[in-house]
């Protein structure tokens, strides 16, 4: 009888062993999460307005939308690669500069992105003022002159960088 009940404790601890093991090996599927540009940073979460905001899953291309979709196609990053996503805007509020909206996109820009002082490549913001650019890891600058922005970029991770192109002025 003790060695029955022995028995039956050993396949029991050892079903929920294997059992636990095998869930654990089971990752749950990589989800998409999404942030949106504020006027001054990116904020966990889709923009409640109609405004664009960015979905980022690891070793995946970043998306711009313009809402939240239960299906979105995901673009692998190429091997040793990471991608830099972001907005490129200028700032109408703050200080002086009240009651407005907090920055307005600015759209068609052309992004030089450089490594060691040589470009390497031009991106063009979307007409919303967003952007994104797939590139092997390393440090990049984005801009040029005093609105450049140096930026790491890591295998597999997206950076999310607004770059705030001006202000504008009150008198």
């Amino acid at each position: 009888m003790f060695r029955t009940f022995c028995f039956f404790i050993i396949a029991l601890f050892s079903a929920m062993t294997v059992s636990t093991a095998l869930a654990g090996t089971k990752r749950p599927a990589e989800s998409w999460n999404y942030y949106h540009f504020d006027g001054t940073a990116f904020k966990a979460g889709p923009a409640t307005d109609t405004k664009p905001f960015i979905a980022v899953k690891e070793k995946s291309r970043p998306m711009v939308l313009l809402a939240q979709t239960p299906n979105i196609n995901s673009i692998d990053l190429p091997e040793g690669a990471g991608a830099i996503s972001g907005i490129c805007y200028v700032q109408n509020s703050g200080g002086k500069l009240g009651g407005n909206e907090g920055y307005a996109p600015c759209a068609k820009v052309p992004l030089e992105i450089s490594s060691g002082g040589k470009q390497l490549v031009t991106v063009q913001t979307d007409e919303n003022g967003y952007f994104v650019v797939v590139l092997a890891a390393g440090t990049y600058t984005i801009g040029s002159g005093p609105l450049a922005a140096e930026i790491p970029v890591e295998r597999g991770i997206t950076s999310l960088v607004p770059l705030r192109a001006g202000k504008r002025m009150v008198d």
